[in-house]
């Protein structure tokens, strides 16, 4: 119960506190147009994706590009939740994430080492953090990062079967989610390992544990399923990638991009530009996985290396937002903040007061927060 009550009791908490930035930053702000108000950005999408589903091709208002980028399924949970309840769609979008949030905060207990410290401070990350926005508005990252960690919380337990069903839906969540197939095989290998077995041996063993061969098979489901539905309704499997060029998202030299970024020195004052801040949060993202290497935690590690990497080659934009939403890295920043008390309590206030001022910057258009 008390598990249940803390994420629970951060989430009233950061309603509270985002609520008052909504209502000193916009004009004419009212309580019933508040989960309205704080759709931002790409959530627009997904509210159309909810209420009208994937476009058809070519798009009827000829825009540059269709909503194929976005996978399809916490869109299409909202859509039916909304349809069943007959509630506008931000509210029971805005109500699923917080749910959700609060149940990834539960299911991540096992990762944080059962330190209740940590807990706390993940609890209050999620849902009422700088970036609380994330996980609380019409975004996927709360779908997300419950599936990715129920993934290495049913890894942890040597469970294969459930970290592959779980690994099913995150592939049907975000495009980076299907590579989290190589984790199941990396942690099965490494057991493998630690029972004494040699690489030789390696695949008789992973054929006689059907449960394991079930997992792997499976884990690229949700993708798949996405891939035929989008040739059978636009002709075209691979749209999600297509698109991108639509979105100004050109492949180039990850290092290249990461370099460019850092050296965009602001021309005027000392704060760092957009680009810089950018490349930060992926160097910090990076300074997390190798804690995890550190920790021995190479499943996690590999799966966090490749989701910081693969968007980098499309340059830095949103890289705050997919350093943020993954759970293995929010979860070891957590416990590493919790290691002290007197960290621990000053985090949790940096926590806190930093909703706000997040809140404040994502209805402005900070475009760091994008």
């Amino acid at each position: 119960m008390v598990l249940l009550l803390i994420p629970v009791g951060f989430a009233v908490l950061g309603l509270l506190v985002r609520y008052l930035a909504y209502i000193h930053t916009v004009d004419g702000a009212s309580l019933n147009n508040f989960a309205t108000g704080l759709c931002q950005w790409d959530c627009g999408w997904y509210v159309r994706l909810a209420e009208q589903g994937y476009d058809p091709f070519p798009v009827p208002s000829m825009v540059n590009a269709g909503n194929w980028a976005f996978f399809p399924l916490f869109p299409l949970l909202v859509g039916v939740l909304r349809n069943l309840l007959g509630l506008p769609t931000m509210v029971v979008a805005t109500a699923t994430s917080l749910v959700l949030s609060i149940t990834a905060a539960r299911i991540a207990w096992p990762l944080l080492g059962k330190d209740l410290r940590a807990y706390i401070l993940f609890s209050a990350f999620l849902l009422a953090g700088p970036f609380s926005v994330y996980f609380t508005t019409f975004y996927s990252e709360a779908l997300f990062l419950l599936l990715t960690a129920a993934v290495f919380v049913a890894l942890q337990q040597r469970n294969y079967l459930a970290a592959g069903v779980f690994a099913a839906l995150v592939s049907g969540t975000r495009i980076v989610g299907v590579f989290i197939v190589l984790a199941i095989v990396l942690q099965a290998w490494l057991d493998h390992r630690a029972q004494g077995g040699r690489l030789r041996d390696f695949v008789p063993a992973v054929l006689k544990r059907p449960d394991l061969m079930v997992a792997i098979f499976i884990a690229p489901l949700g993708l798949f399923a996405y891939m035929a539905y989008l040739h059978w309704h636009i002709g075209d499997a691979l749209a999600f990638s297509h698109v991108q060029r639509a979105w100004g998202r050109a492949t180039g030299n990850p290092l290249g991009y990461l370099w460019t970024g850092l050296t965009n020195f602001p021309r005027d004052g000392w704060v760092p530009t957009v680009s810089q801040q950018l490349a930060t949060a992926w160097l910090v993202g990076f300074a997390l996985t190798l804690v995890l290497v550190v920790r021995r935690q190479f499943a996690a590690a590999l799966y966090c290396l490749i989701c910081l990497t693969l968007p980098l080659f499309a340059g830095l934009a949103s890289m705050l937002r997919f350093v943020v939403g993954l759970a293995p890295i929010s979860v070891t920043a957590m416990s590493l903040l919790a290691g002290r008390t007197w960290l621990a309590y000053l985090a949790l206030a940096i926590i806190i007061v930093g909703n706000y001022f997040g809140t404040i910057g994502w209805l402005t258009g900070v475009l760091t927060l994008v």
